[in-house]
């Protein structure tokens, strides 16, 4: 058929144009072989629709990311360089995996150039996405203007087209042709399709019949996007060589996989870096990295190995898997800093058995815990006129929006009762980032005493609890955290890898203006002891058994010991164990405080389970998972000193700060779509894990009347979240996130719990 007649069937059947148009097909191709790169392009639409990982705040690391403390075109840019690579990459698996699909590419001038156009329609869908919602989202979530918003959106063009312009320039240089390849120009092969015989012995002869008939046809294409401003009709490709068509796809592939190996290279070479804080790219940019990177991986192993790729991909995991079950070299480990690792302790049932039933521990723990009681006493004494009441400290856990709303109510309360309110308080339990902020908190109080400019009411400290943590962290696990950990850091005489909990510390450390820099638990032992500041206990759970490590300066055998005089249990199971004791031998006062504030709030996967150093090897995480709100360890401390209690004080107070309100919606698992019906009973599991938690403290905190005699009151604060509002769970805040959280306070619910926290004082 000639040109002529083509176009005039082309204008007789105009549908032929849509559905035969190469966008088309490459798009009919993607959803009928290319699941796993819509698997990644549908987790990036659902991520920026907010459809998935809205209660950890996902979508906001692409609507609005952040770099080096700043929201601005600067971090857009960053993020558009980065979608450019995802894309470029995405055109790369595509083009090796099913360009051969598709023999008129090699006819033409930078067939992978004239491919990626073609291969726009998924990408142009999200990029339209993404731009709506940012700039909906900066508006609303980040209270920007309108002209802030589209400047930022038009640097993540600008850094989008970047990277693309670099590719184009790459591959425009490489690609070859079928011209290029054979010498030979256009006319040579127009003048094949007028001389079949000539086709016929130039390319068939002595070729097998079979091998005649098994030449891949290929999708059917009609026209495709020359350039970004004109359409064309595509060539005829049956009188070409399909030898020498095979063999510009191959050293197009080859070239591909150069570029491939190169953004490889330079990713994991940024992982060295990680420590620069330029090199912290947002959290966004990192997911994106992370995608590209494995697009990246399969496509180049596929330009060498083709069929064998899978198989090769599946045996290196399972190869490395074996690797990490039997030598330490790819053991992958994360660890507390500052404690020693060259011992094990034994961590068997009759060795925690016999640490758990020293009675020389408890009489020796009970006795220094009632010193610090008296201490207590006596600095309240010289205050109050009046017997004070004991105060303990419960704060739930979640993330950064727990750290900034503890801060707000710690520096509130200490305003409104001149002080007197932390005085009171002798103990403070909770979790995860609850417990970071009433750290930071105690910290300053503590400085406070030696410094009267500071003010605990400042604005400052707040915003230094919600400045972002995230993207250290993301970018730990797109750069090096999920292959290798090759880098060292050392703590005095000790060793230990760096990774992601490394970062996390050190961007705490940062935030916090270097507080925290080279404190360690046995920094608080004077302190807490006179009671300047009140006793503190971190408690991560034991992933390997769900037991509790309790972590204080302190000696709190009294905490852990288990005496059956009566035959009730016979066999305690040994929930809580003492961080000191059973480490004794492992330096564990030298632990930094960094590192007992990560334990108590490893989230998992965001930050790595912490290894200790115990025979056999345990692992701990967020101490949110057996007790979100720090009740429990309160209420087993009130119990071993009910007696001095009732008779040395006016009663005791818990006062709570929940990160949010009491109040549970019920779920129907019916309803929704049938995924989610199918997922309803983890999610509900999951999700249901702290309201368990609440169920249990009602249930302890109604009996304690029963077995203590004193006055007993509890006042809780908790932030107001309205629904389909609510703040994520994240260690990322938003402008407006942290408005709300600042208004908290305001709310009647607060305002009453404060006033009734007064009225217990007086």
């Amino acid at each position: 058929m000639t040109h002529q007649q083509k176009q005039n069937r082309l204008s007789t059947q105009p549908w032929r144009l849509v559905w035969y148009f190469f966008p088309v097909q490459l798009l009919i191709l993607h959803f009928k072989r290319n699941h796993l790169l819509l698997f990644f392009w549908l987790l990036l639409y659902l991520y920026v629709n907010n459809s998935i990982g809205s209660k950890y705040g996902i979508s906001y690391l692409f609507l609005a990311p952040e770099y080096l403390g700043r929201i601005d075109g600067l971090s857009f840019g960053i993020l558009g360089f980065s979608l450019g690579g995802f894309i470029t990459a995405f055109n790369i698996y595509s083009y090796i995996l099913h360009a051969n699909e598709f023999p008129f590419l090699a006819t033409l001038s930078k067939p992978f150039l004239k491919f990626c156009y073609n291969n726009l329609l998924i990408p142009l869908f999200f990029l339209i996405l993404i731009i709506v919602e940012s700039f909906q989202f900066q508006v609303t979530q980040e209270l920007m203007s309108n002209g802030e918003a589209l400047f930022n959106e038009g640097c993540f063009l600008i850094g989008l087209a970047l990277f693309l312009l670099m590719s184009t320039l790459f591959f425009g240089y490489f690609n070859k042709n079928i011209f290029s390849l054979s010498g030979k120009d256009e006319s040579y092969y127009e003048s094949l399709k007028k001389t079949p015989k000539v086709k016929e012995a130039t390319f068939m002869k002595g070729t097998p019949w079979y091998k005649r008939m098994s030449r891949v046809r290929g999708f059917k294409v009609v026209t495709y996007i020359y350039s970004p401003i004109s359409i064309k009709l595509a060539r005829e490709t049956s009188h070409y060589d399909t030898k020498l068509l095979k063999e510009v796809f191959a050293q197009n592939h080859i070239n591909a996989s150069i570029f491939e190996i190169f953004l490889i290279i330079t990713f994991f070479a940024l992982g060295i870096f990680r420590d620069v804080e330029w090199v912290n790219i947002p959290a966004g940019a990192s997911i994106l990295l992370l995608f590209t990177l494995f697009l990246l991986v399969f496509s180049a192993f596929y330009s060498w190995f083709k069929g064998w790729t899978l198989t090769l991909l599946l045996g290196g995991f399972l190869l490395l898997n074996f690797f990490a079950n039997y030598t330490e070299t790819f053991k992958f480990r994360n660890y507390a800093y500052g404690i020693d690792y060259t011992h094990r302790a034994n961590y068997s049932w009759n060795a925690l058995n016999r640490l758990c039933t020293d009675k020389m521990y408890y009489d020796s723990s009970y006795s220094h815990g009632l010193v610090m009681l008296e201490n207590w006493k006596k600095k309240n004494e010289e205050i109050l006129d009046h017997k004070p009441k004991l105060i303990l400290l419960n704060i739930s856990g979640g993330g950064s929006r727990a750290s900034v709303w503890a801060m707000e109510v710690l520096s509130h309360l200490d305003s409104i009762t001149n002080g007197e309110f932390y005085n009171q308080t002798h103990l403070i339990t909770g979790a995860s980032g609850g417990m970071i902020g009433a750290t930071y908190f105690r910290e300053l109080y503590l400085q406070r005493q030696r410094d009267s400019s500071i003010s605990l009411t400042n604005e400052k400290y707040t915003q230094q609890l919600g400045e972002d943590l995230l993207n250290p962290l993301a970018f730990g696990i797109a750069s090096t955290d999920l292959l290798f950990r090759y880098q060292k850091v050392t703590d005095g005489n000790y060793t230990y890898t760096k990774d992601r909990g490394y970062s996390f510390e050190q961007k705490l450390i940062k935030n916090l203006d270097g507080t925290f820099k080279e404190k360690r638990i046995y920094d608080y032992w004077e302190d807490e002891f006179y009671s300047r500041v009140p006793m503190m206990i971190y408690s991560p759970s034991v992933v390997n058994d769900g037991r509790r490590i309790l972590i204080s300066p302190q000696p709190i055998s009294y905490l852990t010991y288990h005496c059956d005089t009566n035959g009730v249990n016979q066999y305690n199971s040994m929930e809580n164990l003492e961080f000191t004791k059973l480490f004794e031998r492992n330096n564990p006062f030298n632990l930094k405080v960094t590192s007992a504030m990560r334990m108590s709030a490893t989230f998992p996967y965001i930050l790595p389970m912490v290894t200790l150093p115990t025979d056999p090897p345990i692992e701990v995480m967020d101490a949110g998972i057996r007790d979100n709100y720090g009740l429990k360890t309160s209420l087993d401390f009130m119990r071993v000193y009910k007696d001095w209690i009732e008779k040395n004080t006016s009663g005791v107070v818990v006062v709570q700060i929940r990160d949010k309100e009491k109040y549970f919606e019920v779920q129907n698992p019916n309803s929704g779509m049938v995924l989610q019906r199918i997922f309803a009973p983890f999610n509900s599991f999951y999700s249901n894990t702290t309201k368990t938690h609440d169920y249990n403290n009602d249930q302890l905190l109604e009996a304690v009347p029963d077995w203590f005699e004193g006055s007993f009151e509890t006042v809780t604060f908790f932030m107001k979240q309205d629904k389909g509002k609510q703040i994520s769970m994240s260690w990322h805040l938003t402008s407006l996130d942290k408005k709300v959280i600042g208004e908290a306070l305001q709310e009647k619910e607060n305002i009453n719990a404060a006033e009734r926290l007064l009225k217990i004082l007086n």
